[in-house]
Protein backbone atom coordinates (compact mmCIF):
# COMPACT_ATOMS: atom_id res chain seq x y z
CA UNK A 1 0.00 0.00 0.00
CA UNK A 2 1.17 3.56 -0.78
CA UNK A 3 1.79 6.11 1.98
CA UNK A 4 0.04 8.97 0.15
CA UNK A 5 -2.77 9.52 -2.30
CA UNK A 6 -3.80 12.36 -4.58
CA UNK A 7 -7.49 13.20 -4.70
CA UNK A 8 -9.44 15.55 -6.95
CA UNK A 9 -12.32 17.47 -5.41
CA UNK A 10 -14.82 18.18 -8.18
CA UNK A 11 -17.06 21.07 -7.17
CA UNK A 12 -15.88 23.76 -4.75
CA UNK A 13 -19.16 25.08 -3.42
CA UNK A 14 -20.67 25.07 0.05
CA UNK A 15 -20.32 21.46 1.17
CA UNK A 16 -16.95 20.83 -0.46
CA UNK A 17 -15.46 23.88 1.26
CA UNK A 18 -17.20 23.17 4.57
CA UNK A 19 -16.43 19.45 4.85
CA UNK A 20 -14.41 17.63 2.19
CA UNK A 21 -11.62 20.09 1.41
CA UNK A 22 -10.74 20.92 5.04
CA UNK A 23 -10.80 17.22 5.96
CA UNK A 24 -8.54 16.25 3.06
CA UNK A 25 -6.06 19.11 3.44
CA UNK A 26 -5.74 18.30 7.15
CA UNK A 27 -4.88 14.69 6.31
CA UNK A 28 -1.07 14.26 6.10
CA UNK A 29 -1.54 11.34 3.70
CA UNK A 30 -3.41 13.32 1.06
CA UNK A 31 -2.62 15.76 -1.74
CA UNK A 32 -5.57 17.70 -3.14
CA UNK A 33 -6.35 19.25 -6.51
CA UNK A 34 -9.50 21.25 -7.17
CA UNK A 35 -11.80 21.05 -10.18
CA UNK A 36 -14.54 23.53 -10.93
CA UNK A 37 -15.69 25.17 -14.18
CA UNK A 38 -16.03 28.38 -12.18
CA UNK A 39 -12.45 29.60 -11.61
CA UNK A 40 -13.57 32.16 -9.04
CA UNK A 41 -15.03 29.41 -6.88
CA UNK A 42 -11.97 27.15 -7.09
CA UNK A 43 -9.58 30.04 -6.47
CA UNK A 44 -11.50 31.11 -3.36
CA UNK A 45 -11.33 27.55 -2.01
CA UNK A 46 -7.66 27.22 -2.96
CA UNK A 47 -6.77 30.44 -1.19
CA UNK A 48 -8.69 29.45 1.94
CA UNK A 49 -7.04 26.03 2.24
CA UNK A 50 -3.62 26.60 0.70
CA UNK A 51 -4.10 24.48 -2.41
CA UNK A 52 -1.93 25.21 -5.46
CA UNK A 53 -3.56 23.17 -8.23
CA UNK A 54 -6.93 24.17 -9.69
CA UNK A 55 -8.49 23.05 -12.97
CA UNK A 56 -11.59 23.75 -15.02
CA UNK A 57 -12.28 20.07 -15.79
CA UNK A 58 -11.45 16.63 -14.46
CA UNK A 59 -9.80 15.77 -17.78
CA UNK A 60 -7.43 18.72 -17.35
CA UNK A 61 -6.63 17.66 -13.81
CA UNK A 62 -5.91 14.08 -14.88
CA UNK A 63 -3.68 15.24 -17.73
CA UNK A 64 -1.59 17.24 -15.27
CA UNK A 65 -1.79 14.65 -12.47
CA UNK A 66 -2.10 11.10 -13.85
CA UNK A 67 -1.40 9.82 -10.32
CA UNK A 68 -4.83 10.93 -9.04
CA UNK A 69 -6.44 7.88 -7.42
CA UNK A 70 -9.83 9.15 -6.36
CA UNK A 71 -12.31 11.97 -6.75
CA UNK A 72 -14.81 13.61 -4.44
CA UNK A 73 -17.85 14.77 -6.38
CA UNK A 74 -19.77 17.58 -4.67
CA UNK A 75 -21.58 19.29 -7.53
CA UNK A 76 -25.26 20.27 -7.81
CA UNK A 77 -27.63 17.29 -7.83
CA UNK A 78 -28.48 17.39 -11.53
CA UNK A 79 -24.77 16.95 -12.43
CA UNK A 80 -23.98 14.04 -10.10
CA UNK A 81 -24.53 11.32 -12.67
CA UNK A 82 -22.49 12.85 -15.49
CA UNK A 83 -19.51 13.76 -13.32
CA UNK A 84 -19.56 10.50 -11.37
CA UNK A 85 -19.60 8.50 -14.59
CA UNK A 86 -16.57 10.44 -15.83
CA UNK A 87 -14.73 9.65 -12.59
CA UNK A 88 -15.49 5.94 -12.78
CA UNK A 89 -14.63 5.69 -16.48
CA UNK A 90 -11.21 7.09 -15.57
CA UNK A 91 -10.77 4.18 -13.15
CA UNK A 92 -10.84 6.34 -10.03
CA UNK A 93 -12.38 5.59 -6.67
CA UNK A 94 -15.39 7.82 -6.06
CA UNK A 95 -16.75 9.64 -3.03
CA UNK A 96 -20.12 10.82 -4.33
CA UNK A 97 -22.15 13.26 -2.31
CA UNK A 98 -25.73 12.41 -1.49
CA UNK A 99 -28.31 11.91 -2.94
CA UNK A 100 -25.94 9.85 -5.13
CA UNK A 101 -28.02 10.54 -8.28
CA UNK A 102 -31.62 11.44 -9.09
CA UNK A 103 -32.71 8.31 -10.96
CA UNK A 104 -32.48 4.62 -10.12
CA UNK A 105 -31.29 3.58 -13.57
CA UNK A 106 -28.36 5.99 -13.28
CA UNK A 107 -27.48 4.69 -9.82
CA UNK A 108 -27.49 1.11 -11.09
CA UNK A 109 -25.35 2.10 -14.08
CA UNK A 110 -22.74 3.67 -11.80
CA UNK A 111 -22.74 0.66 -9.46
CA UNK A 112 -22.19 -1.70 -12.39
CA UNK A 113 -19.46 0.53 -13.85
CA UNK A 114 -17.61 0.68 -10.53
CA UNK A 115 -17.69 -3.12 -10.29
CA UNK A 116 -16.43 -3.39 -13.86
CA UNK A 117 -13.56 -0.98 -13.14
CA UNK A 118 -12.70 -2.53 -9.77
CA UNK A 119 -13.17 0.71 -7.84
CA UNK A 120 -15.35 1.80 -4.92
CA UNK A 121 -18.28 4.19 -4.68
CA UNK A 122 -18.53 5.66 -1.20
CA UNK A 123 -21.67 7.77 -0.76
CA UNK A 124 -21.23 10.87 1.39
CA UNK A 125 -23.74 10.05 4.12
CA UNK A 126 -22.65 11.02 7.61
CA UNK A 127 -25.04 9.74 10.27
CA UNK A 128 -24.07 6.04 10.06
CA UNK A 129 -20.58 6.94 11.38
CA UNK A 130 -22.00 8.14 14.70
CA UNK A 131 -21.31 5.81 17.62
CA UNK A 132 -25.01 5.54 18.63
CA UNK A 133 -25.84 4.48 15.07
CA UNK A 134 -23.09 1.88 15.14
CA UNK A 135 -24.42 0.52 18.43
CA UNK A 136 -27.95 0.38 17.03
CA UNK A 137 -26.82 -1.48 13.93
CA UNK A 138 -24.95 -4.05 16.04
CA UNK A 139 -28.19 -4.95 17.78
CA UNK A 140 -29.97 -5.40 14.47
CA UNK A 141 -27.09 -7.47 13.08
CA UNK A 142 -27.15 -9.66 16.20
CA UNK A 143 -30.75 -10.55 15.38
CA UNK A 144 -32.19 -9.09 18.55
CA UNK A 145 -35.17 -7.55 16.72
CA UNK A 146 -35.89 -10.60 14.58
CA UNK A 147 -37.42 -9.94 11.17
CA UNK A 148 -38.16 -6.28 10.49
CA UNK A 149 -41.91 -5.82 9.99
CA UNK A 150 -42.63 -2.09 10.35
CA UNK A 151 -40.52 1.08 10.21
CA UNK A 152 -41.07 4.76 10.85
CA UNK A 153 -38.45 7.02 9.28
CA UNK A 154 -38.85 10.67 10.20
CA UNK A 155 -36.77 13.81 9.72
CA UNK A 156 -37.26 17.52 10.35
CA UNK A 157 -34.63 20.04 9.36
CA UNK A 158 -33.86 23.72 8.87
CA UNK A 159 -33.86 23.97 5.08
CA UNK A 160 -36.83 26.00 3.84
CA UNK A 161 -34.76 29.13 3.09
CA UNK A 162 -32.62 27.01 0.74
CA UNK A 163 -35.79 26.12 -1.15
CA UNK A 164 -36.83 29.77 -1.22
CA UNK A 165 -33.50 30.64 -2.83
CA UNK A 166 -32.33 32.53 0.26
CA UNK A 167 -29.28 30.60 1.59
CA UNK A 168 -27.85 33.80 3.10
CA UNK A 169 -30.62 33.58 5.71
CA UNK A 170 -28.73 30.69 7.30
CA UNK A 171 -25.30 32.35 7.38
CA UNK A 172 -25.58 33.31 11.08
CA UNK A 173 -26.33 29.68 11.98
CA UNK A 174 -24.18 27.75 9.51
CA UNK A 175 -21.21 30.13 9.33
CA UNK A 176 -20.27 29.21 5.74
CA UNK A 177 -16.51 28.61 5.59
CA UNK A 178 -16.02 30.05 2.09
CA UNK A 179 -19.41 30.30 0.42
CA UNK A 180 -22.96 29.20 0.96
CA UNK A 181 -25.04 27.42 -1.64
CA UNK A 182 -25.89 29.33 -4.80
CA UNK A 183 -29.42 30.72 -4.76
CA UNK A 184 -30.51 28.13 -7.38
CA UNK A 185 -28.71 25.09 -5.93
CA UNK A 186 -31.68 23.86 -3.90
CA UNK A 187 -34.51 26.10 -5.12
CA UNK A 188 -34.49 25.41 -8.87
CA UNK A 189 -35.95 21.99 -9.79
CA UNK A 190 -33.74 21.93 -12.89
CA UNK A 191 -30.66 22.05 -10.66
CA UNK A 192 -31.78 20.34 -7.46
CA UNK A 193 -34.13 17.71 -8.83
CA UNK A 194 -36.40 17.91 -5.83
CA UNK A 195 -36.32 19.63 -2.47
CA UNK A 196 -36.63 17.95 0.92
CA UNK A 197 -36.57 14.49 -0.58
CA UNK A 198 -33.30 14.85 -2.44
CA UNK A 199 -31.63 17.10 0.13
CA UNK A 200 -32.78 15.58 3.42
CA UNK A 201 -34.87 12.40 3.21
CA UNK A 202 -31.89 10.98 1.37
CA UNK A 203 -30.12 11.12 4.77
CA UNK A 204 -32.86 9.50 6.85
CA UNK A 205 -33.75 6.88 4.24
CA UNK A 206 -30.10 5.88 3.81
CA UNK A 207 -29.87 5.58 7.59
CA UNK A 208 -32.90 3.26 7.54
CA UNK A 209 -31.40 1.02 4.86
CA UNK A 210 -28.04 1.07 6.64
CA UNK A 211 -29.52 0.01 9.98
CA UNK A 212 -31.64 -2.74 8.46
CA UNK A 213 -29.94 -4.06 5.29
CA UNK A 214 -32.76 -6.53 4.66
CA UNK A 215 -35.00 -3.62 3.62
CA UNK A 216 -35.42 -2.52 0.01
CA UNK A 217 -38.37 -0.59 -1.40
CA UNK A 218 -40.77 -2.49 -3.65
CA UNK A 219 -43.81 -0.19 -3.95
CA UNK A 220 -44.02 3.51 -2.97
CA UNK A 221 -46.95 5.89 -2.60
CA UNK A 222 -46.04 9.52 -1.90
CA UNK A 223 -47.51 12.95 -1.34
CA UNK A 224 -45.50 16.17 -1.27
CA UNK A 225 -46.18 19.82 -0.53
CA UNK A 226 -44.13 22.72 -1.87
CA UNK A 227 -45.53 25.42 0.46
CA UNK A 228 -44.29 28.72 -1.04
CA UNK A 229 -41.42 27.21 -3.08
CA UNK A 230 -40.92 25.41 -6.41
CA UNK A 231 -39.69 22.19 -4.76
CA UNK A 232 -41.04 19.85 -2.09
CA UNK A 233 -40.75 20.97 1.53
CA UNK A 234 -43.08 18.50 3.31
CA UNK A 235 -43.20 14.86 2.25
CA UNK A 236 -44.97 11.66 3.29
CA UNK A 237 -44.36 8.22 1.76
CA UNK A 238 -45.95 4.83 2.39
CA UNK A 239 -43.63 2.00 1.39
CA UNK A 240 -43.84 -1.78 1.05
CA UNK A 241 -40.45 -3.44 1.19
CA UNK A 242 -39.36 -6.50 -0.75
CA UNK A 243 -39.27 -8.56 2.49
CA UNK A 244 -42.93 -7.72 3.21
CA UNK A 245 -42.22 -5.02 5.80
CA UNK A 246 -44.08 -1.72 5.54
CA UNK A 247 -42.72 1.73 6.35
CA UNK A 248 -43.73 5.34 6.66
CA UNK A 249 -41.12 7.86 5.54
CA UNK A 250 -41.73 11.54 6.18
CA UNK A 251 -40.00 14.87 6.53
CA UNK A 252 -40.39 18.64 6.74
CA UNK A 253 -37.85 21.34 6.03
CA UNK A 254 -39.94 24.05 7.66
CA UNK A 255 -38.52 24.45 11.15
CA UNK A 256 -37.02 27.54 12.74
CA UNK A 257 -33.47 28.82 12.51
CA UNK A 258 -31.21 27.07 14.99
CA UNK A 259 -33.63 24.16 15.53
CA UNK A 260 -31.60 20.96 15.25
CA UNK A 261 -34.66 18.90 14.29
CA UNK A 262 -34.83 15.13 14.40
CA UNK A 263 -33.56 12.21 12.35
CA UNK A 264 -35.39 9.22 13.81
CA UNK A 265 -35.65 5.60 12.73
CA UNK A 266 -37.95 3.27 14.66
CA UNK A 267 -37.59 -0.38 13.68
CA UNK A 268 -40.25 -2.88 14.79
CA UNK A 269 -39.33 -6.54 14.41
CA UNK A 270 -40.74 -9.94 15.27
CA UNK A 271 -38.78 -9.93 18.56
CA UNK A 272 -38.83 -6.27 19.58
CA UNK A 273 -38.30 -2.66 18.58
CA UNK A 274 -35.46 -0.18 18.42
CA UNK A 275 -35.55 3.62 18.22
CA UNK A 276 -32.56 5.76 17.27
CA UNK A 277 -32.30 9.53 16.80
CA UNK A 278 -29.13 10.66 15.05
CA UNK A 279 -29.44 14.24 16.30
CA UNK A 280 -29.70 13.49 20.02
CA UNK A 281 -27.86 10.17 19.97
CA UNK A 282 -30.70 8.46 21.81
CA UNK A 283 -30.98 4.71 21.29
CA UNK A 284 -33.80 2.75 22.95
CA UNK A 285 -34.49 -0.96 22.52
CA UNK A 286 -37.38 -2.92 23.99
CA UNK A 287 -37.71 -6.64 23.23
CA UNK A 288 -40.88 -8.71 23.50
CA UNK A 289 -39.38 -10.66 26.41
CA UNK A 290 -39.17 -7.46 28.47
CA UNK A 291 -35.49 -6.74 27.93
CA UNK A 292 -34.82 -3.01 27.75
CA UNK A 293 -31.71 -1.03 26.86
CA UNK A 294 -31.24 2.72 26.60
CA UNK A 295 -28.30 4.80 25.42
CA UNK A 296 -28.89 8.30 26.72
CA UNK A 297 -28.73 11.34 24.42
CA UNK A 298 -25.26 12.87 24.03
CA UNK A 299 -25.95 15.15 21.05
CA UNK A 300 -22.88 13.94 19.15
CA UNK A 301 -21.02 16.37 16.90
CA UNK A 302 -22.00 16.17 13.25
CA UNK A 303 -19.33 14.01 11.53
CA UNK A 304 -18.92 16.15 8.40
CA UNK A 305 -15.25 15.25 7.98
CA UNK A 306 -15.54 11.48 8.31
CA UNK A 307 -16.59 10.50 4.75
CA UNK A 308 -13.42 12.10 3.34
CA UNK A 309 -11.30 10.46 6.03
CA UNK A 310 -12.79 7.06 5.26
CA UNK A 311 -12.30 7.64 1.55
CA UNK A 312 -8.54 8.02 2.06
CA UNK A 313 -8.49 4.82 4.13
CA UNK A 314 -10.35 2.93 1.40
CA UNK A 315 -7.81 4.06 -1.19
CA UNK A 316 -4.62 3.65 0.83
CA UNK A 317 -5.46 0.87 3.28
CA UNK A 318 -8.07 -1.17 1.47
CA UNK A 319 -10.48 -0.35 4.31
CA UNK A 320 -14.06 -1.60 4.14
CA UNK A 321 -16.49 0.67 2.33
CA UNK A 322 -19.08 1.24 5.06
CA UNK A 323 -21.52 3.28 2.96
CA UNK A 324 -21.42 1.61 -0.46
CA UNK A 325 -23.16 2.87 -3.55
CA UNK A 326 -24.36 -0.65 -4.28
CA UNK A 327 -26.55 -0.68 -1.15
CA UNK A 328 -27.04 2.50 0.85
CA UNK A 329 -26.83 4.65 -2.27
CA UNK A 330 -28.83 2.60 -4.78
CA UNK A 331 -31.64 1.62 -2.38
CA UNK A 332 -32.10 5.23 -1.32
CA UNK A 333 -32.22 6.47 -4.92
CA UNK A 334 -34.80 3.80 -5.77
CA UNK A 335 -37.04 4.95 -2.91
CA UNK A 336 -36.78 8.63 -3.84
CA UNK A 337 -37.17 8.09 -7.58
CA UNK A 338 -40.35 6.10 -6.98
CA UNK A 339 -41.62 8.66 -4.47
CA UNK A 340 -41.19 11.61 -6.82
CA UNK A 341 -42.94 9.72 -9.60
CA UNK A 342 -45.78 8.79 -7.28
CA UNK A 343 -46.22 12.34 -5.97
CA UNK A 344 -46.33 13.66 -9.53
CA UNK A 345 -49.28 11.27 -10.11
CA UNK A 346 -51.25 12.31 -7.02
CA UNK A 347 -50.05 9.37 -4.94
CA UNK A 348 -50.42 6.60 -7.51
CA UNK A 349 -48.37 3.62 -6.26
CA UNK A 350 -45.09 3.16 -8.14
CA UNK A 351 -43.30 -0.17 -8.26
CA UNK A 352 -39.53 0.11 -8.04
CA UNK A 353 -39.07 -2.43 -10.82
CA UNK A 354 -40.82 0.00 -13.17
CA UNK A 355 -37.97 2.49 -12.69
CA UNK A 356 -35.77 0.24 -14.79
CA UNK A 357 -38.18 -0.22 -17.68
Amino acid sequence: MSDRTKIAVVGTGWWATAAHIPALTANPRTDVVLVDPNPNASQAAAQKYGIHDTYLSLNNALSAHPDIQGAVVAVPHHAHYTVAKEVLQAGLHLLLEKPMVLYARHAKELVDLAEQKGVEILVGYTYPYLEPLKEARKRVEDGLLGDIEYVTCSMSSMTIEFYRGKPAEYQPVMQYAVTGPDVSTYSDPGVAGGGQGHLQITHSAAMMFHLAPELRAEVVTAFMGNLDTRVDVVDAFAVRMTNGAVATVGSTGNIGKGDGGIVEIHLHGSKGRLLVDAISGLVYMRLHDGTEERIEPTYPAYPAEIPSQRFVEIILDGAKNEIPGAHDGLYTVELLDAAYRSAAQEGTPVRVESLYE
